[in-house]
């Protein structure tokens, strides 16, 4: 067999893979994972990382065979890591019969396809494996929208050049032939195509979101408060015990991509809707903050962030940090929030943590989402901290002060509105320090006296 005639055959097979890697419906492969680490990197949190990455990569029913660490000054342009970690991967594969391989960090796509042709597997990055998982956990219109829209940006520069190949070798002259460079005119074919579904998914999730604001402005006489916090920190488990729903909780990562409204079940007097969102994560992908980002505005229009945080993970105050960069990306982090550390139940020989933890934390609550007294307290704490902290106003505000527009419709929950001839009249609801921030020194006197007169 020549020498080009072999070149075809390993390029299709590597493109065989790659489209089995992609299509499946089911785990059972394996993954051999890789990161690098630069010279301003600490080395804990590149293991850290790498634990997460394998996590992630047993969320897709697949197991992790091995894993590697190269110290670079910086990464190599063209691969990433260096020719000689590439063949020592390649080798591994050998012993080890994995699958594809994962590195930690997001790659170009012109890396990915070099990769890809020296080690002869599948490559994905952290990025493609979240769209994956994303993929598999998408179950309502909305949430498959979004993820497909990530998922066509994602690989739409990332398309395989595979078949290019085979079409040059077949190109050329006499009957039956092909043009040369029919392989590159196809691949802007299919990124057109890319393009176009891409905008139509964008319309339908726009007709979504439009809903989505109906439904808001329907429940705006209703506190709403939104769950947040890292993935797999027991969010679910824990607006479940609050609402005495059924939401499914599993032990797994990005269980949770719809956002789902139950209604605080045991309180009086009070209308409090809970609103559970998609987790986050270290390095969540920008393209995905993007897409579910209609999701999870829903933070910023809250009356009450409860951010959930896994207290028996070593790594916890990284990921409140990571949740806090997440809502300040989402224009949430002016929303009131309560800390909620959760699984205390599961912390043994700390009988002092609560208290360490109150004094750090000032506006928190240690609990366990099992427990019926700590969901009775809970319940009392939100039910308190909104009695308390929040405050409904109204504006009277011309045509023509689009700065007061702004400050409204940025930092408040408009639950009536209404447009005269001269002016708009807006009931809104927002926190004491939100008023204390923007609103209270434009307040004029005739509002205040016709507020206390409407009361």
């Amino acid at each position: 067999m020549s020498k080009n005639n072999i070149d075809i055959e390993k390029t299709l097979e590597l493109e065989k893979a790659r489209q089995q890697l992609e299509n499946r419906v089911q785990g059972g492969m394996k993954s051999y994972l890789v990161s690098l680490e630069l010279p301003d990197d600490d080395p804990v949190e590149i293991q850290e990382s790498l634990v997460e990455l394998g996590a992630l990569i047993r969320t897709l029913g697949d197991e992790c065979v091995g894993v590697t660490v190269q110290k670079k000054v910086k990464p190599i342009p063209a691969t990433y890591i260096g020719l000689g970690k590439a063949e020592e991967i390649k080798k591994a594969c050998e012993l080890l019969k994995f699958d594809y391989v994962t590195f930690d960090q997001e790659l170009s796509p012109t890396q990915v396809r070099n990769l890809e042709n020296l080690i002869a597997k599948p490559i994905l990055d952290r990025t493609g494996v979240i769209l994956q998982i994303f993929r598999k956990n998408a179950r309502s219109k909305e949430a498959r929208t979004q993820v497909e829209i990530a998922h066509l940006e994602y690989i739409a520069p990332r398309l395989s050049n595979a078949w290019i190949t085979w079409e040059r070798q077949r190109g050329g002259g006499g009957s039956g032939g092909r043009l040369k460079g029919a392989g590159e005119t196809q691949i802007e074919i299919d990124r057109r195509r890319m393009k176009d579904k891409i905008a139509s998914l964008r319309k339908d999730l726009e007709k979504i979101q439009k809903e989505r604001e109906t439904q808001r402005k329907n429940r705006a006489d209703e506190w709403n408060v939104v769950l947040v916090g890292y993935t797999n920190a027991g969010k679910t488990t824990l607006m479940n015990a609050l609402t005495e729903s059924h939401l499914s909780a599993k032990d797994s990562l990005f269980e949770t991509l719809d956002s789902s409204i139950r209604r605080i079940r045991g309180v009086n007097n009070m209308n409090i809707l809970v609103t559970d969102t998609v987790g986050f994560i270290r390095n969540l992908p920008h393209g995905l903050v993007a897409s579910f980002r209609s999701t999870l505005e829903e933070t910023s229009k809250a009356d009450l962030l409860l951010h959930i945080v896994d207290i028996t993970h070593k790594s916890y105050k990284d990921h409140i940090k990571v949740t806090d960069e997440v809502l300040v990306q989402v224009g949430a982090s002016d929303v009131p929030r309560i800390i909620v550390f959760n699984k205390i139940d599961k912390v043994v020989g700390e009988p002092r943590l609560p208290k360490i933890l109150a004094r750090g934390y000032p506006r928190s609550i240690c609990l366990s989402s099992y427990k019926e007294e700590d969901i009775k307290r809970f319940r009392e704490m939100i039910v308190n901290f909104l009695a308390q902290n929040m405050v409904e106003e109204v504006f009277h505000v011309s045509y023509g002060d689009s700065k007061m527009l702004s400050l409204i419709y940025s930092h408040t929950r408009v639950l009536e509105s209404n447009w005269t001839q001269d002016e708009g009249i807006f009931k809104v609801r927002m926190s004491k320090s939100i008023y204390q921030r923007y609103f209270a020194p434009v307040k004029s006197e005739e509002e205040q006296e016709w507020q206390v007169k409407s009361n």
